[in-house]
């Protein structure tokens, strides 16, 4: 077995050359050192290894494996007698230390302190070594702290490659193990005993076979946990990042009941601890999902919508945290298979994302004018120069930039545009058509993103649901942005026009008029689509309808015509104002007089804009009359009142038009 286990070792070069290297120098200051890492890492197979080499060398060798172990100092004292006189040895392997518990403390300051200096010890746990090792002066030079982490992909290959797999299959199955050797070996069983079939590989067979997660989470857990822990490890799976907050909301439980729970899960090995809060292994979260998929569909249902609607409330309440809420909401879209295999979401789970810094510029500037060209830097520079919040960057764990976005806020009447054609074409869409913006409205025009599709839209998320006054959103995609494109219009953003930018190449754009359903109603929606496995299929989110008939120059006619003819009931049946949604379907000229005069009142409440309110007064709603009686009667010369009733009823038409988008204004 010894040999066997020799010739079929892969990886672990570091690991193996630093233990040999103390194995071999007596006059090492280390002499403990405490390897760990998470379950099915490899942990127990490099101690075996290890072991196995030093005993061809002549090295007297014990082992002791707390899984068969009572953690208590005669159990442990008597399962090293049992292999000879400890004074003897020269190495000590000890695994699943993890399950030392209260002897761990005996270990480190009782037993280890009175063992022969010629001994190394090697302790093989699921967890790092607990705070005191650290903090004893005696221990910070003799203990050596080494996490094991997943194989490389050259390494995790070359063991698929000694099981015997196919080269055409193993980049699937390396990719789906994320590196971890228990995972490995899973799957190339699987694909050897479904040997001679067309069958899928790699994290395919993961989500085809349930039976294959329940095993690996069985050997990555090693006990069955109670209901309330099954709950927690569930919401971990689910959420991009996990805190107590998400843990007692989401599983409605009391404070004290939502502390233990997400200690719990902090003391897991495939879990690591992050300023965010708790990120599962990505194959452990995979397991955990299929699992519960297929366990309880039902639960899953209710675990989801419950977090979704927990995200989308704390996003739009527009609190600290934004960016981290918003990635969180996207983050659940990848639950839907659809969603996830429209884009790399590799590592999305670490993705942090911030406003930009001035520091931030040059890097920016660079990867915009890489991706998209020369012109467009020069753009986003300008663009820089007005908005510098517009500027958003997502970095990894490591603070690696993984991506940009550039997404300035554009309002109407705005003068210092840059010289874009594309942010010019996207407010021509949204000023000179059926529905213009309101005053307070806002256009977010998601300009420019590069790297990372999926950074993109936690930015984009976090946008829509904050921007104060989001009217409409319209956000570009490259021809080359395929992936960007695919989760725009998964998320029910509909193709705008391709508008041709600075460079001469052609921008794609995806638009949403977020005045026909609030980011709130349109997050809920959504979150039925997800849970239908198949988006696209899934009947879209219900809008009210938002874009009238009527274009703007003829709608400005038709209130001109109206005020003309407000007090001839006759006349005003005609008006086309009485098919908009101004007033009910089945309303008649009384129900139109009474909107156009409230429109007038509500004019000369704004600051500055009553004498506009007096002259749509005297000339229409005080009697007819001639225009020249009228300017007599404001006190104006005919050809200053012919200005002003031409912008009052401009600026009348404008108030119409917000009311019938967004309702009357609340008296």
């Amino acid at each position: 077995m010894a040999a066997l286990r020799r010739e079929t070792f892969t990886g672990r070069v570091a690991e193996l050359r630093l233990l040999r290297e103390l194995m071999s120098n007596e006059a090492r200051g280390c002499f403990v050192v405490w390897l760990h890492g998470m379950g099915g890492v490899g942990k127990s197979t490099l101690l075996l290894r290890f072991a196995d080499e030093a005993r061809t060398q002549g090295t007297a060798v014990r082992t002791i494996d707390m899984r068969f172990t009572d953690a208590t100092p005669d159990a442990f004292r008597a399962a090293l007698e049992a292999q000879g006189p400890p004074e003897e040895a020269q190495l000590l392997l000890i695994d699943s230390a993890e399950s030392l518990g209260p002897l761990e403390w005996w270990l480190r300051d009782q037993f280890l302190p009175r063992m022969p200096t010629h001994l190394l010890v090697v302790v093989g746990s699921r967890r790092p070594p607990e705070t005191e090792w650290r903090t004893d002066p005696q221990w910070w030079h003799a203990l050596c702290s080494v996490r094991l982490s997943g194989m490389d992909e050259a390494e995790a290959l070359l063991l698929l490659r000694n099981r015997d797999v196919p080269e055409t299959s193993a980049a699937d199955i390396v990719r789906a193990s994320h590196g971890l050797p228990l995972a490995l070996a899973l799957f190339a069983d699987a694909r050897e005993a479904s040997a001679g079939t067309a069958g899928p590989s790699g994290e395919r067979e993961l989500y085809d076979s349930p039976e294959l997660a329940r095993e690996l989470l069985r050997l990555l857990l090693r006990e069955t946990p109670s209901p309330a822990r099954t709950d927690a490890l569930q919401v971990l799976a689910l959420a991009r990042v996990t805190t107590e907050e998400l843990v007692r909301r989401t599983l409605d439980v009391p404070v004290a009941e939502a502390q233990m729970l997400f200690a719990w899960l902090h003391g897991l090995s495939f879990v690591d601890s992050t300023a965010a809060g708790l990120i599962p292994h990505g194959l452990v979260r995979e397991a955990l999902l299929i699992d519960l998929r297929w366990r309880d569909p039902e639960k899953y249902e209710r675990l989801f919508r419950r977090l979704h609607a927990h995200l989308a409330e704390r996003l739009t309440q527009r609190t600290g945290g934004r960016w981290a809420f918003g990635a969180g909401l996207a983050h659940l879209g990848r639950a839907s298979s659809v969603v996830r295999e429209a884009a790399d979401w590799n590592g999305a789970d670490r993705f942090q994302l911030r406003s930009a810094h001035p520091k931030d510029l040059h890097p920016v500037l660079a990867a915009i004018e890489e991706e998209h060209g020369v012109a467009a830097g020069g753009l986003a520079r300008q663009w820089w120069d007005r908005q510098p919040s517009a500027f958003i960057v997502a970095e990894d764990d490591r603070g690696g930039v993984v991506g940009t976005l550039v997404a300035p806020c554009v309002e109407p009447g705005v003068t210092n545009l840059p010289d874009d054609p594309v942010a010019h074409a996207a407010l021509e869409h949204v000023t000179g058509r059926s529905s213009p913006l309101r005053r307070t409205g806002r256009l977010l025009l998601g300009r420019w993103s590069t790297g990372s599709a999926v950074a993109a839209c936690f930015g984009l998320t976090t946008l829509w649901a904050t921007t104060p006054g989001l009217a409409v959103s319209w956000t570009c995609a490259a021809r080359e942005q395929e992936e960007l494109s695919r989760l725009l219009g998964l998320y029910d953003h509909q193709p705008g026009e391709t508008v041709t930018g600075a460079d001469g190449v052609p921008v794609f754009s995806f638009v949403r008029d977020w005045r026909s359903m609030p980011f709130a109603r349109w997050a809920e929606a959504l979150s039925t689509r997800l849970l239908a496995d198949e988006p696209a299929a899934a009947p879209a989110p219900a809008a009210e309808p938002v874009t009238p008939a009527m274009p703007w120059p003829e709608f400005v006619g038709a209130v001109k015509y109206a005020y003309q003819k407000v007090s001839e009931p006759e006349q005003l049946a005609h008006s086309a104002l009485l098919r908009t949604g101004l007033v009910a379907s089945d309303a008649g000229p009384a129900e139109l007089r009474q909107v156009l005069t409230e429109t007038v009142s509500q004019l000369r409440a704004q600051p500055g804009r009553r004498q506009l309110a007096d002259i749509l007064e005297i000339t229409y709603l005080s009697g007819p009359r001639s225009q020249q009686a009228a300017a007599n009667r404001a006190a104006l010369s005919f050809s200053t009142y012919r200005r002003r009733l031409s912008a009052s009823l401009e600026t009348a038409a404008e108030l119409l038009r917000e009311r019938e988008l967004y309702g009357p204004v609340p008296r």
